[in-house]
C-alpha cells in the first residue's frame, strides 16, 4: 500500500454534532469542544481540524480514494460523515474496507489482504450515508430510528449503541454509565481496571473519552474520586450535566431509551 493516508480523529459520539454546519464550521465547533473536554490547546486542535479539512478537499486529486474504517460506533460514525462529504459527484473511484477487525491488533499480511479485496462505493452506500448523517445531526433524534441500512452492513448496530446512551427509561442511566456503576459495586477501582471492565463489543470507548465521563459522573455525584481509584458515591444523581448526543442535548430525562420496545420514549 503506498499513497497520502488521512486519519479521521473525532470522537462524533461525544460533544455536538449540529445540522445545518458546513465541514470547516463543523470542525471548528468540534475542535472547542475536543480541546475543552480532554484540555488541550484550541489553537493546535483547530489547526489539525483544518489540516485535515484541507488534506480531504484534495482527495479526488489522487488516482482512487480507499476509506478503511472498523465496525464499531466511532468509526461508523466517521464512515457517514465522509461518505456523506463524498457525495456521488463525478471524481476518482471510491472504494472501502470495512470488517469486523480491528486494524491497529491486525497483522501486515490480513491488512495487504483485506486491502485487496477492498469493494467499490456505490451509490446505495452513499444514500444510506447520507440519511443516517442527516438523522444523527438532527435536532430530533427518533429520526435515527427510521434509519436502515443494508450496504452499511455494520451501521445499524452502532447507531443503536448510540441511542443507548440517551437516559433510560428504566432508571436514568445511559448504558455506559450503568456499566461504570456496575464494575465499581463491589468496590473502588483504579482507572486502568475501570476501563478494561467497561470495555464493550465492539470497541469503540478510548481512555480519554472514559476519563471526561467520569469527570462528568462526579460533578454530578454519580461517583467520587478517592485518590488514585474511583468509587460509588452512595448517592443520587444531584443534577445531570448537559451532554450532546449527535444533534441533540441532553439536558435532562424527558427522552429515553426504553429497553424493552428497543426505541426513544417521551
Amino acid at each position: 500500500m503506498s499513497g497520502a493516508f488521512l486519519p479521521w480523529r473525532d470522537v462524533l459520539h461525544e460533544g455536538p454534532v449540529r445540522a445545518g454546519l458546513s465541514l470547516e464550521a463543523l470542525s471548528s465547533e468540534r475542535a472547542r469542544f475536543i480541546a475543552e473536554a480532554f484540555r488541550a490547546p484550541v489553537e493546535k486542535v483547530l489547526k489539525d481540524f483544518r489540516e485535515r479539512d484541507s488534506a480531504f478537499a484534495r482527495a479526488r486529486e489522487h488516482d482512487e480514494i480507499v476509506l478503511w474504517f472498523e465496525h464499531d460506533l466511532y468509526d461508523q460514525l466517521q464512515l457517514i460523515q465522509v461518505l456523506d462529504a463524498l457525495g456521488d459527484r463525478p471524481g476518482p473511484p471510491v472504494s472501502l474496507v470495512c470488517e469486523a477487525e480491528y486494524l491497529g491488533t491486525m497483522a501486515p499480511e490480513r491488512a495487504a489482504e483485506l486491502f485487496a479485496l477492498r469493494g467499490p462505493v456505490t451509490r446505495r452506500h452513499v444514500a444510506e450515508a447520507a440519511a443516517a448523517w442527516a438523522a444523527f445531526r438532527s435536532p430530533d433524534p427518533r429520526k435515527l430510528q427510521n434509519v436502515k441500512s443494508a450496504a452499511l452492513a455494520f451501521l445499524d448496530a452502532a447507531l443503536r449503541r448510540h441511542l443507548q446512551e440517551f437516559p433510560w427509561s428504566t432508571d436514568g442511566l445511559s448504558l455506559l454509565e450503568r456499566r461504570v456503576l456496575q464494575a465499581l459495586q463491589p468496590g473502588p477501582l483504579p482507572f486502568a481496571r475501570l476501563f478494561r471492565a467497561v470495555v464493550e463489543d465492539p470497541a469503540f470507548l478510548g481512555d480519554a473519552v472514559l476519563a471526561w465521563h467520569l469527570e462528568r459522573m462526579q460533578r454530578e455525584r454519580l461517583v467520587e474520586r478517592r485518590g488514585e481509584e474511583w468509587a460509588l458515591s452512595g448517592k443520587s444523581r444531584s443534577r445531570r450535566v448537559p451532554r450532546w448526543l449527535g444533534g441533540y442535548e441532553v439536558r435532562n430525562a424527558s427522552l429515553r431509551w426504553d429497553p424493552a420496545s428497543g426505541r426513544l420514549v417521551s
